[in-house]
């Protein structure tokens, strides 16, 4: 049985996976010693970049869902942020929240240190068939056109499907066939 690790992005859930693949053993978090040894690690934006952080510890492959890539200011990173979530990013389905503000602070924190690394220098040294990155046609704000043409340009392996950049069925059933 594939094991499989689910990174959601920002504040969603991927409720809208199914699993409906038998042989794998899907499980939802954040990355620990258990998770490195995961078959594959899949990451939904933020989880994406979390991913890539971490590639190194990572002894599975790795699936970047919809990265925010390549690096980029953090003004212009909050002007995608708004145009996606007026156009896109309201009719998620979020988790739960919680009134412990400390959390979404750090939490906060560390997507800010996360959209300010650069890399550049990780995609180069990466094993390219460790990599695959699904990508929605229709994402223009956070994995959009440059994102493409710089993972590209890394020899990075994007498959692009049906979809903006939130989590969908086209994505889900790449991401399945990639991993059987």
């Amino acid at each position: 049985m594939k094991k499989v690790l689910l990174l959601p992005g920002w504040m969603t859930a991927l409720r809208l996976y199914k699993n409906d693949v038998d042989d794998f053993d899907v499980y939802f978090g954040g990355l620990d010693e258990k998770s490195f040894s995961a078959d594959y690690v899949v990451g939904l934006s933020l989880g994406a970049i979390i991913a890539l952080y971490n590639i190194e510890k990572i002894k599975g492959k790795v699936i970047l869902v919809n990265p925010p890539l390549p690096k980029r200011s953090l003004f212009r990173w909050l002007i995608k942020w708004v145009k996606y979530m007026v156009e896109e990013g309201l009719f998620l389905k979020r988790q739960k929240l919680t009134i412990n503000p400390i959390r979404y602070t750090k939490a906060l924190i560390t997507c800010i240190k996360l959209l300010s690394v650069d890399f550049s220098n990780i995609l180069d040294n990466v094993p390219k068939d460790k990599i695959t990155v699904i990508r929605g046609k229709d994402d223009r704000f956070f994995c959009d056109e440059l994102a493409v043409n710089f993972l590209k340009s890394k020899n990075i392996k994007v498959v692009e499907v049906k979809g903006g950049h939130n989590w969908s069925e086209e994505i889900e059933e790449t991401m399945n066939n990639l991993i059987i």
